[in-house]
This record gives structure tokens, C-alpha cells and sequence, in this order.
């Protein structure tokens, strides 16, 4: 008998114990959240960008749900943040930043990221945010800091109008396979887009748990970019992280030039079609007179405006050159910066240590087929979709060729000379030239950022002259340039103006060639495969040289 009384009285204690437990710790029914979690700390997040449309872009501004997004092929990008002894958070990924379209030039474009949270086991831990009534009191906020002068420092205060933002976010959270992104967001999924071009800034992600509800007296939770006042006065944030975003394009906002920078005009850049006769002694190829498109050159000119890179009119309305799979043909790259007396600056860039400082990098950006072309894992701004080679000299303004310069451009990458071999064909995109200068030095252990990957802290940090974008298409390989031998045993007033007496391997180069430069009739397309075979092109040491 005694027996059985102590263990009905057992069992009432715990009882007890554990109905105070839950009345503590339920959001229904708080004390404290402040004291009582009901989640492990995450001590490692994997933050996911993966690119996409929605299959009815209006739906953005509507109300988008998972199953509206359809994911591009190309891989997802991640940044990944751990907290370690002594360290706290800090990033273990090799990618620093997020590299991203504009909705400007990219209409159809969304990307959606995803958070990913872990325990000290490994375990990840996401649900035990939406477990137990957890979900009525988290929400992420994707937020952005503008710096303001506070007691003649700079300071950072949070952007609250929603117009300044250069992103547009959409929960699209769901809770047990129903969406609960518009009444009760999580930020676990969400739908992103970036609305303006050009610009670079740190996307501030943050998870907030609320002491009571994550709702307002309205019954409505906080916008995005924006958490009510009561939230950030009595709430824990479970993850504070800033994500560095690079938005491609050229910003069409007036913005005022880093005070370090140098100051140009204009900048002019000459393309050479060529080969190599070495690593670095680039040599523009000869061609037959009678050549209108094949291997043509081009000078190009931009303006600096408010700000802003700005082209001629007389520039083509795309850069079209032929690349190579297997290196075969190269296209160099010069560029001069003039000040407004037409003076060439140039050697403000490589001169008095100035070297140390200012690299050239080059991105390709919104990478789409063009004619004969289509879409494949490649298509990205890597070293598998184009090459690029520093060939600066010293003297700057000198020739290996013919002055017996030094090729320098190694060991210090500028790129105020160089080539490029465009290892994917019939493509499309724009080539950003991004010029920094580092306020200490550019090199990072002794070297230097590759070509295409400037380091999320030069984006973050350094002084950035205006991004100068140049429409490109690689239209095709060059050893399409070899027809069947029907078409070059004819003479050349023989040749024919019907698709049908081409192959389709043929008309594939022949087709490419008159869309890129905008021929209309074939015959005057073949005539240029025609000539490039039978014309004088003899090789000499005449034409341009590195």
C-alpha cells in the first residue's frame, strides 16, 4: 500500500513538473523566451543560392510558392558559416560572396535561398524551429546597413525603405506541406530577386527569436527587411550573418569615385584576333584583304559620366570573336585611359608603386546561347568558360617584341594588357572589366586574385573605378572556319546562295557568322569562309605584338 501511494505521488509530481515546464516554454503561453529555448544553438549554417524563373514571372509580386520555381541547370552556389573557440562565427567556404543577376537585364530571373542549420552533432536542426509552436516566434529578416557620419564617425544604421533596397524577398516557407510563407514566415525558403544593377553590399541575415510573438497586435508578422521595434527590443537573435552580394551590370546610379582612385575620361580598348608565340608573346594573325568578318578587330570607346561607364555610338552593338576549345585561337585585350585633354593617363595605373595596388578583373556575366548554341554546366564565370593571361610589361608602354620589355604581368597581374581563348562556342554575355585598387596591396600571401575572382573582401573593402560592360559573342570555334571541300574547290563567283547545296554542319558556322555580324544573304557569308582559305595571308612580323 505504501508503495502504491508513493508512486501515485510520483507520478503527480512529475506531472506537475512537466505541465510548468511546457507553460513556460510554449509560445502559446510564454514566461520568458529569453530564458527558455526549446532549439539547440546551430553552430554551423550552409546558406544556399541556387538560380531559376518562376513559371509565371508576374507571381513574384503576387504571392510565389515553392512549386512556382523551376531551378536553372547551372550548380547552386553556397556560403558556409561556423562558430568555433575563439573565432565565434566566420565564414570556412571557399565562397565568399554571392555572384548575381540584375532583374534589369534579367527579367526572368529568381533565385531562392535556403538555410541550413547543424547541431555539434552534425545533425541538422531546422525542424526544431517549427516544432512545439517554435515557428510562431522565429522569422529571418534579410536586411541591408547603410553607413551614416555619427560624432564624426562612421556608423551603420538598417535601411527601413523598402525603395533603397537593390533586392525584393519572398517567404515561401512551408509547415507540414502547406505554405505558410504570407501568415506566418519562417525565412528557411524564400525567393529572392536583385532589382538593381552594379551594386555590391552585405545581405544582413539574421534570425530572430522572439520573446513572446514574432506577431504585432494586428495578428500580421514584420516585413523582411524590417523588424517592428518591439521585436529588436526584446528579442535574441539565434544567427546574425552578413552574406557579401555582387549584383552584375553597371549601376545607374550617379555614385561619386573612391577618393584614392585615379580620375579618367575615356577609355579606349583595342581587340586583336591572334596566336601565341609563347606563353605571353601574343601576335595578331594576318588575314586576306578581301575578309569582311572573319577574324575582324575591333576599338572600342567609353566615356566616364556620373559615375558610370558610358559607350560610344559608333561602338558595335556586340563584340563578335571567335574562340577555341582547345586553345588555338586567342583574342588580346588592350586598354588605355585618356583624361579629358586626351591625354593618355595609363601610367597613372602602373607607375610610383601604383602596380601594387590596381588589378584588372574580368567576369562574364549573363552567359545565354547564341545561333548553334545551348545551354551546358559550364555556362559560368570560371576558368572552364573562358582564359585569361596577364601580359603587362615593363615598361608598361613597351613591346616584348620590338623593345624587349619584360613580361611582368605574371607575378603582377594589372591587365592593361592581355589575351583572352574562349573555350565555349556560341555563346553570349557580357564581359565586365572591373579595376580595383587595394588601399594596401593586392596580393594576398604573395599572390593575386585570379582573373575572374576578385576575394569577397576586395569587393567588400577596396576602391572599385565603375564597372565598363562589354556585349560579347563568341559566335563560334574557330576551326569552324574549315567547310567541306565542295565549297572551296568552286571559284569563288561560283559559290552558292541556297541553303540547300550546304551541309548542315556548314550552315551551322555559315548561319552563326551571318547573325553575329548581321549578313543576310549566305553567299556573302560563304565568300568570307571562301577567301580566308584562298587569299594571301602570308605570316610576317608585321601587325600588332605584345
Amino acid at each position: 500500500m505504501k508503495t502504491k501511494k508513493f508512486i501515485n505521488a510520483f507520478v503527480l509530481f512529475i506531472s506537475t513538473v512537466a505541465t510548468s515546464f511546457f507553460m513556460a516554454c510554449n509560445p502559446e503561453n510564454p514566461e520568458n523566451e529569453k530564458e527558455n529555448k526549446l532549439h539547440e544553438d546551430p553552430v554551423r549554417a550552409v546558406f544556399i543560392l541556387q538560380e531559376g524563373t518562376l513559371d509565371d514571372p508576374a507571381t513574384f509580386d503576387k504571392t510565389p510558392k515553392m512549386a512556382n520555381f523551376i531551378p536553372s541547370p547551372t550548380s547552386p552556389q553556397v556560403i558556409e558559416w561556423q562558430t568555433t573557440k575563439g573565432k565565434g562565427w566566420h565564414v570556412t567556404s571557399s565562397t565568399k560572396a554571392f555572384q548575381v543577376k540584375n532583374s534589369i537585364e534579367s527579367p526572368s530571373v529568381v533565385y531562392l535561398l535556403k538555410m541550413e542549420y547543424y547541431n555539434d552533432k552534425g545533425e541538422m536542426m531546422n525542424n526544431q524551429f517549427f516544432s512545439l509552436g517554435q515557428d510562431k516566434i522565429h522569422q529571418h529578416f534579410f536586411s541591408m546597413f547603410k553607413s551614416v557620419n555619427y560624432n564624426g564617425e562612421l556608423s551603420s544604421v538598417r535601411v527601413t525603405n523598402k525603395a533603397e533596397l537593390p533586392y525584393d524577398y519572398r517567404y515561401v516557407d512551408e509547415l507540414n506541406g502547406t505554405f505558410i510563407g504570407e501568415t506566418n514566415p519562417m525565412g528557411f525558403q524564400g525567393l529572392i530577386k536583385f532589382v538593381k544593377s552594379g551594386q555590391r553590399f552585405e545581405l544582413s541575415v539574421d534570425l530572430l527569436h522572439a520573446a513572446e510573438s514574432k506577431f504585432g497586435d494586428d495578428g500580421k508578422p514584420s516585413p523582411f527587411y524590417s523588424p517592428a521595434r518591439k521585436l529588436l527590443s526584446t528579442g535574441l537573435w539565434d544567427i546574425n550573418v552578413k552574406l557579401p552580394i555582387v549584383i552584375d551590370g553597371q549601376s545607374n546610379e550617379s555614385t561619386e569615385l573612391d577618393p584614392s582612385l585615379f580620375r579618367p575620361a575615356k577609355a579606349v580598348i583595342e581587340i586583336y584576333n591572334g596566336h601565341l608565340h609563347g606563353p605571353h608573346a601574343f601576335h595578331q594573325n594576318p588575314t586576306p584583304k578581301e575578309l569582311k568578318y572573319l577574324g575582324k578587330n575591333y576599338k572600342l570607346t567609353y566615356t566616364l559620366n556620373a559615375g558610370k561607364w558610358v559607350a560610344d555610338t559608333e561602338n558595335p552593338s556586340s563584340v563578335n570573336l571567335m574562340g577555341s576549345s582547345k586553345d588555338y585561337y586567342v583574342s588580346a585585350f588592350v586598354i588605355h585611359y585618356y583624361d579629358k585633354s586626351g591625354n593618355d593617363i595609363t601610367s597613372q595605373i602602373e607607375e610610383n608603386d601604383e602596380n601594387k595596388h590596381y588589378q584588372h578583373f574580368f567576369l562574364a556575366k549573363n552567359i545565354r546561347p547564341s545561333y548553334g548554341g545551348e545551354k551546358n554546366v559550364d555556362d559560368e564565370n570560371s576558368t572552364k568558360f573562358f582564359k585569361y593571361i596577364y601580359c603587362d610589361t615593363t615598361p608598361w608602354d613597351k613591346t616584348n617584341k620590338h623593345d624587349g620589355a619584360k613580361f611582368t604581368g605574371e607575378e603582377n597581374p594589372i591587365g592593361q594588357k592581355g589575351y583572352f581563348c574562349f573555350l565555349q562556342t556560341h555563346k553570349q554575355f557580357n564581359l565586365e572589366i572591373r579595376l580595383m585598387r587595394a588601399r594596401k596591396s593586392k596580393f594576398n600571401a604573395g599572390k593575386a586574385s585570379e582573373f575572374c575572382a576578385p576575394s569577397a573582401s576586395q569587393l567588400q573593402d577596396e576602391a572599385w573605378m565603375p564597372t565598363l560592360s562589354i556585349p560579347m559573342n563568341i559566335y563560334m570555334d574557330s576551326d569552324e572556319r574549315e567547310l567541306d571541300n565542295s565549297v572551296f574547290a568552286k571559284d569563288f563567283d561560283n559559290l552558292s546562295n541556297d541553303a540547300k547545296d550546304y551541309s548542315q554542319k556548314d550552315l551551322t558556322s555559315i548561319r552563326s557568322l551571318m547573325e553575329a555580324f548581321g549578313v543576310t544573304d549566305i553567299k556573302t557569308a560563304v565568300l568570307d569562309f571562301w577567301w580566308n582559305f584562298h587569299g594571301d595571308s602570308k605570316h610576317s612580323d608585321a601587325g600588332f605584338w605584345f
